[in-house]
This record gives structure tokens, C-alpha cells and sequence, in this order.
């Protein structure tokens, strides 16, 4: 269990003089909505109450069924159950309310309910659909939204069922489109509220660190997905690592019978060759791009014109008992991976290959096993040189990992409640580049200015970790939460150069190892019937090559105000240690100079304040502040024109943002939508250090590479029975071109965007859209169109910095077919 709800007491002068404000301003604000004043919160001790949901059939518990409790018409709760189909809900005023729960493939269960002393615990079964199907449909009592914001934590979730994955998405871009603070990146990363990608998914409560710097394949695929909360600020002590976010992910499980889904896809972006739109025209001579006015691929495509786009995945799943299975495996190519900072399209060929599997199985009604496999390999050639357009390098990625959790519910009496979790996890990823013969030598070392290099790398890791929690609820007013994380990593690295007569240059082969502790305490203190504290402190140990030994004492403070029932606010002050990657590369640089010093790991301090409201009419809104001093910063560099990145240190960084989100769904209406916005500046000082970099400075102040100052992500999402579109638009005011210099003071306020050190501002719009066709028995066949940047908006992603340029995706359009059985 979390300790990020809020308890919703009885309000006290100043909280009811707020929530009286509050209902005059909605009414001035919104005159075409009927004048209810919101909900009374209830008194402190409140209800606790627990819901089972269940297959009416099979009588085995549904994981992920959405249950949500409303009074008056008006939203109280919801969540999501766990895998043994339960949940909980707190703080609950006694009363009738109206429960609805759903899961995809079952009707929607709606019915009426009496929550008293007496009537705490309940049972809903599901009863599933005369003709299973992968759709949802919109009731009057139950409401779509693929992305919206809890308003008892503050964090956003995301649900699948009513997004369409595209099947060339990465899970970055489920990131960059849902998570407030996001911004696009090059080679699909993502950064967070200024930070480059330093986040760390959780899989059934394990964590899954990211893999070696410079792959591009990733470790979770979006097509698994059900279910996301994204937690960007707010960190209980519990988490530590990685933590620009945390990235809680439920993944798809079982229900019901044997099902098989298969489907398969080919896109094209549609570059014409050198000819008019639809003209076959002459076949351009063999060979690379050439001057000719359109002539973006050179004779290697053919005369068509079309980049090659296509893949097809398979999934299973079943029960067998109190075994429940879901299987799935994925292929895909392409003729475009990566794109050079120039206006002409550059060929370069990859392939991805993802598995993964997930096995539940429920030990009794109190615990049950869970267990997740992984597997993702990628190839890809990296056109770094634009001057000879040949994609010469070859690198491959690779990421897989296996978890057990096991979870107990050692007591259930309410308001006594504990609960135990443990489990394990195995974590591998590695590494290959080789540069091409035609590749010119352009990295130097640092005691060595004089001569060019050619990198190659081979790098290989492997992380065991385990992590424990154990929760304990005193009394309805005060629970305390303890646990652990420990995992060590063990690798090794072929690193290579080689000037331009092929003479081998530094290298060095070694075999690395390094370890993570962390352990933390926190307690969720309810003294008064308006506010609430979660407070915690989190010790971290940090032991990695060539490094001295790192580790921090973090205490985290949340103070919690309880508005109403349905708004609440917080400030939060958090101490946070973030280290490196363990196999991130930095043994080398002993053997390079004695000036390079190692990657040390970022320590934060970090401030901010969040209110959440949730109006009647079905619009959720969350608006944040926050202030981020670094000393040192984390961020990684590509070392000279290979793919491989290097983590280094910035002295001092100061981050500071505002944030807004919206999103939106009501029953009875088949729209839902969100907006995700803010205005975040990065800002960096000081002396840069660590990796191969040679030692410099940022002076005084410079915009940080991957700063984007105002970034917006819309998405609307329109899903009647059987159809669905999904549309968004992403607008970013431009990460660095590469060009510091072109500021000679930086303004360092909120506001100031330091324009001449930025790319153009850009817009990109994406559009999906499907329909599904019953056949006999349970199959449906689902054919669906997915084109990305719509308007096919060319500019620069972002110039060459610390790391590599990166031009715009073109548009690119993509046929889906999909069966399910």
C-alpha cells in the first residue's frame, strides 16, 4: 500500500471558509452548472472499506478491475484492484453510494450500496460479455479516460484501455505524451522536469533500473502496459535510485478463457525520391543521397519511394487453475531510426525483438505470486556522418530482466491492517558498437590532443537486487511503513580506439562490479481532521569502480491540507541521492589521465508545492511549482561521433518549474482528454567533471542541454462502441541548437528563454483511429490507422550539445490488422 493518499476529515473554520470560497467561485465561474456545493468530508476515523472483484464464472479474482465509488452523482474514490482483486478505499463517510467496476471483456457491474459499521466489506462479481471483445463501451455510470490525475495523491495515471498503442511507440513516448514536465528528446528519450531520462520503473513493486547508457531499444514495451502511475514529485522515502520519476507499471494479465491476439503492420513515410508525389519517374543512380532537388534516399530504396516500415506480434494468455498466464513476443523494422541533423531523410536500417511473459498465481485469499520475464534485443545502423550519408556503424542493445514479488495481507481487521512484500529480480543489458571502416576518426583523449580516435565498445552487465516492505496501521490516525532495497552488478567492458592509419590506441578490457543499499522508514500521521503528514528518512550506500564511496541520510517531508472532498493541496521538502549506473563507463578514465575524475552521484535538494481539485462535471485539474538544487548534477555526453554516452557531473544546477494539468471524462459521454503542460528552466554552473570529458566550466550560468523552457502535450480521445480515434498535439519552445555562445549573458528567471541557444519552437500531431468487426464466436478482426507528425512539421529535435543532433521524424503512416480469438 502507498502512503501517498489523503485522509478527508471533518473541516475545520478555515478549511470550510476555503471550501465556501471555493463553491462561489465555481458557481461565478461555471453558470451552465447546476449549483451543488461539493461534498462534506467525512470525520476523522472514517471507514475503511474493502471491495473483492471477481469472475462470476471462473470465481478467480480480477487484477486491474476499476472500481469507483461516487455519492450524489459526484466522484468520491477509485482505483484499481490488485492481483488478488482486491481494494481498499479510506476514509469513508457512511452513506449510499452508487459502486460501478469494469474490466475489458466483462459487463459493467453498477449497483447501490449502504457503507456503515456494519457494511465495510464487499463482493462484486463480473460476469463476462455474450461476445468478448477488446472494446469498451462508455455507460452511464462509467467514464473512459487513457490519462487522468488522481486527486488523493496528486500523481497521474494512465489507462490503456482507452489508448491504442501504435506499434512503433516506445514506452518513452507513453512518458513524454502523459507525464506533466516531460519533453521530447532525440533517439526517443525523454526528459523530466529538466533532467536527462533519470527515472526507474516499477514492476510489481520491483525496481527495474534503466539499462547502458546509449541504447536504443528499451525495457518495457507499451504494448503490455494496462496500467501507469507516473510519481514526479511527492517521493515517499521509499523510492530512491533514478528519481526524476518513478514509473509504477501494472502490465496485462489474464482473465477469463484462452485468448490469442496476433496482428501485424507496414507503414511508409512516404518520401518521394527526387520525383513528383505518386510519379514513379527515373530511377536515381545506386548509391547515397544525391543533389538532386527531392532526392533524400539515393538509389538504395527504389523507384517508389517508400521507407520501409513493418512488424507483427503475438500474445497469449489463459488460466489454468489459480495459474494465470499472459505471453506475448513482437518484431519490428525499419528504414528509419535515427535522423541526421540535416533536411534530407537519411537510410539506416533496425530491427527490434521484444518477449515478455507474466504469471500470476493466488496462493489464498490473503497472498499470491506474481512474476515477470523480459527479453528486448536491438540493431540499428547509426548515421552519424552527413557528409557521406552511408550508414557505416553498427550497434546492438540489449535489455531483459526476471522478477518474483510476493505479497501477504497479514492482518485485514479494519484500521489494524499489515501487509508484507518481498521479492527479487535479475537485470541484464548490454552493448555492442563497432565504427565503420569509412567512419573519420574526431575523438581526443585528454593527454593526447594531438591525435584522432575511432571508439568501439562492448559492454555487458548484470544486476540481482531484492526489495522488502512491511506496513503496520496502529489506528485509523497513524500507520508506519519500513523495507529495504539492496542489489549488487557485476560487467564487463571491451573498450577500443584506433586512429586513422588503424593503429590501436588507449583501451582496456576489465571486469567491473559495484553495489546499491538503500533502506528507509516513514510513518502517515493524521493529528487534526484537516491535514495530515507523511514523514520519512531513507539512508543510501552507493559502492561503484574507481568511485569513493557515496551515500547519503535523505529525510522526506509532506504536509498534507485537506480542503474538501474533493480538492486537497501539500508542500513537500525531499533530500534526494541519485546515483549513476554501476556500468556506465568510467574505468578507462584512470587509464586515459589522472585529471578525468569519475561520475559522482547528484544530490538534491528539492522543494514543492501541488494542489489537486476534482469538479463535478468530470474535469480534474493539478497545478505544481517546484524548485530543484543539484550540487553535483548527473548528465551524460557522446563521446566524440560514436553512440556511446558517458555520464559527468555539473556542479551546481538549479531547476525550478510550474505546472499544469488537466484531464478530463464523464459517464455518459464517450470523449475523455488531457493536457499536460509547463514552463521548466535548467539551469547550470560551474565546473563539469566526470567521464571522458576534458575539465571545463559552465561559467556562470548556461541553459542545459536538454532544456525546453514551455512544453505541451494534448491528447483527446473520442470512443464510442466499437470505434476509437485518439489525437495529439505536442508543442515544445526548442531544446538546445548547440550554440551556447549565441548567448553571451544568460537570463536565468523562469521566463527568460534565452532564445538564440534554442531550436525553432515546434508543433507535432498525431492521429489514431480503428473500428472493430465482430466475427463468430468471441473473434474480432480490428483494422486501425496510426499517422505520426501529421503535418509532416520538419525542423531540428535538437543540435549537437553534449550529446548528438537529431532532426524531426517525418510523417509516417501506418496500416494495423489484429485479430483477437
Amino acid at each position: 500500500m502507498t502512503l501517498q493518499h489523503h485522509y478527508y476529515g471533518r473541516v475545520s473554520r478555515t478549511a470550510r471558509l476555503l471550501t465556501s470560497i471555493g463553491a462561489i467561485l465555481l458557481e461565478m465561474s461555471s453558470p451552465g452548472v447546476a449549483r451543488e456545493h461539493p461534498l462534506r468530508a467525512p470525520k476523522v476515523g472514517g471507514l475503511q472499506v474493502r471491495i473483492t472483484v471477481f469472475d462470476a464464472d471462473e470465481k478467480l479474482p480480477i487484477e486491474l478491475a476499476h472500481v469507483v465509488l461516487r455519492r450524489g452523482g459526484k466522484f468520491v474514490a477509485d482505483d484499481a484492484t490488485n492481483p488478488a482483486g482486491q481494494i481498499r478505499f479510506h476514509d469513508i463517510e457512511e452513506g449510499t453510494y452508487s459502486v460501478t467496476a469494469w474490466f475489458v471483456g466483462y459487463r459493467t457491474y453498477t449497483d447501490s450500496v449502504q457503507i456503515d459499521a456494519q457494511h465495510t466489506v464487499f463482493k462484486l462479481s463480473l460476469h463476462a460479455e455474450e461476445t468478448t471483445t477488446q472494446e469498451v463501451e462508455v455507460t452511464a455510470d462509467r467514464e473512459l479516460a487513457m490519462s487522468h490525475i488522481d486527486p488523493r495523491s496528486g500523481n497521474q495515471v494512465f489507462e490503456s484501455e482507452t489508448y491504442h498503442v501504435p506499434p512503433t511507440a516506445r514506452m518513452t513516448t507513453l512518458i513524454q505524451e502523459n507525464v506533466m514536465g516531460a519533453a521530447r528528446a532525440p533517439t526517443g528519450e525523454v526528459h523530466i522536469r529538466g533532467q536527462h531520462g533519470e527515472f526507474t520503473y516499477y514492476v510489481d513493486g520491483l525496481p527495474v533500473p534503466l539499462g547502458v547508457f546509449g541504447g536504443l531499444n528499451e525495457v518495457v514495451d507499451p504494448a503490455v502496459i494496462a496500467r501507469a502511475t507516473f510519481i514526479t514529485g511527492g517521493f515517499p522515502a521509499e523510492y530512491g535510485g533514478q528519481m526524476s520519476a518513478v514509473i509504477d507499471l501494472n502490465n496485462r494479465v489474464p482473465t477469463g478463457a484462452f485468448h490469442v491476439d496476433a496482428s501485424t503492420y507496414a507503414g511508409s513515410y512516404l518520401v518521394f525520391n527526387g520525383t513528383k508525389p505518386f510519379s514513379p519517374g527515373k530511377e536515381v543512380q545506386s548509391g547515397p543521397s544525391s543533389s538532386v532537388p527531392g532526392d533524400t534516399l539515393g538509389g538504395r530504396v527504389g523507384p517508389f519511394r517508400a521507407l520501409n516500415s513493418n512488424g507483427e506480434s503475438l500474445s497469449l494468455s489463459d488460466h489454468i487453475g489459480k495459474l494465470g498466464f499472459y505471453v506475448s513476443g513482437s518484431r519490428q523494422e525499419t528504414d528509419r531510426r535515427i535522423d541526421t541533423p540535416v533536411p534530407r531523410l537519411f537510410h539506416d536500417h533496425g530491427f527490434d525483438y521484444f518477449l515478455y511473459g507474466k504469471f500470476d498465481y493466488i496462493l489464498s485469499d490473503i497472498d499470491y505470486l506474481t512474476c515477470n520475464v523480459n527479453f528486448g534485443r536491438t540493431y540499428t545502423q547509426v548515421p552519424y556522418d552527413p557528409a557521406v550519408q552511408v550508414a557505416s556503424d553498427i550497434q546492438e542493445t540489449s535489455n531483459s530482466f526476471q522478477a518474483v514479488s510476493y505479497f501477504r495481507s497479514l492482518s485485514s481487521e479494519i484500521d489494524r491492517e499489515s501487509n508484507l512484500f518481498i521479492g527479487g529480480y535479475d537485470r541484464q543489458g548490454g552493448l555492442e558498437y563497432t565504427p565503420g571502416d569509412i567512419d573519420p576518426p574526431t575523438f581526443q583523449f585528454v593527454d593526447d590532443p594531438g591525435r584522432n580516435y575511432l571508439l568501439a565498445e562492448d559492454r555487458s552487465f548484470n544486476s540481482v537486487g531484492v526489495r522488502s516492505t512491511y506496513d503496520y496501521r496502529f489506528s485509523h490516525e497513524f500507520m508506519y511503513k519500513a523495507g529495504f532495497t539492496v542489489s549488487g552488478t557485476k560487467g564487463r567492458e571491451n573498450f577500443t580506439s584506433r586512429d586513422s592509419l588503424n593503429n590501436p590506441g588507449p583501451s582496456i578490457v576489465t571486469d567491473f562490479a559495484g553495489s546499491d543499499f538503500g533502506v528507509f522508514a516513514e510513518t502517515e500521521w493524521q493529528p487534526l481532521d484537516w491535514t495530515s503528514f507523511n514523514l520519512g528518512v531513507r539512508y543510501d550506500q552507493h559502492i561503484a569502480p574507481d568511485a569513493p564511496l557515496q551515500r547519503q541520510v535523505s529525510p522526506r517531508i509532506r504536509w498534507n491540507f485537506i480542503i474538501d472532498a474533493l480538492s486537497s493541496a501539500y508542500v513537500y521538502y525531499g533530500r534526494l541521492f541519485m546515483p549513476t549506473n554501476i556500468e556506465g563507463l568510467r574505468s578507462i578514465a584512470r587509464n586515459v589521465s589522472n585529471f578525468v575524475t569519475p561520475a559522482l552521484a547528484e544530490r538534491d535538494d528539492f522543494f514543492e508545492a501541488v494542489y489537486t481539485n476534482s469538479l463535478p462535471f468530470g474535469l480534474r485539474i493539478k497545478l505544481a511549482a517546484f524548485h530543484k538544487h543539484a550540487s553535483p548534477f548527473t548528465d551524460d555526453a557522446t563521446l566524440g561521433s560514436s553512440a556511446i554516452k558517458t555520464p559527468f557531473n555539473i556542479a551546481i544546477v538549479n531547476t525550478n518549474g510550474l505546472e499544469l494539468a488537466l484531464s478530463y471524462s464523464a459517464p455518459s459521454t464517450p470523449f475523455s482528454g488531457y493536457v499536460n503542460s509547463s514552463v521548466i528552466h535548467a539551469v547550470g554552473s560551474g565546473a563539469l567533471t566526470g567521464g571522458f570529458l576534458p575539465p571545463s566550466s559552465d561559467g556562470p550560468a548556461t541553459d542545459l542541454d536538454h532544456d525546453q523552457r514551455l512544453s505541451v502535450a494534448i491528447g483527446l480521445n473520442y470512443q464510442p462502441k466499437d470505434w476509437f480515434v485518439n489525437l495529439e498535439a505536442i508543442y515544445g519552445s526548442g531544446l538546445s541548437n548547440g550554440y551556447p555562445g549565441n548567448v553571451p549573458i544568460y537570463k536565468t528567471g523562469l521566463f527568460d528563454f534565452n532564445t538564440p541557444a534554442h531550436t525553432p519552437p515546434s508543433t507535432i500531431v498525431n492521429l489514431g483511429a480503428g473500428h472493430t468487426y465482430h466475427l463468430s464466436g468471441e473473434t474480432t478482426f480490428e483494422p486501425s490507422v496510426y499517422i505520426t507528425n501529421l503535418l509532416d512539421h520538419s525542423h531540428l529535435l535538437k543540435g549537437a550539445y553534449t550529446t548528438g543532433a537529431s532532426w524531426e521524424e517525418p510523417r509516417n503512416v501506418v496500416l494495423r490488422l489484429a485479430v483477437h480469438i
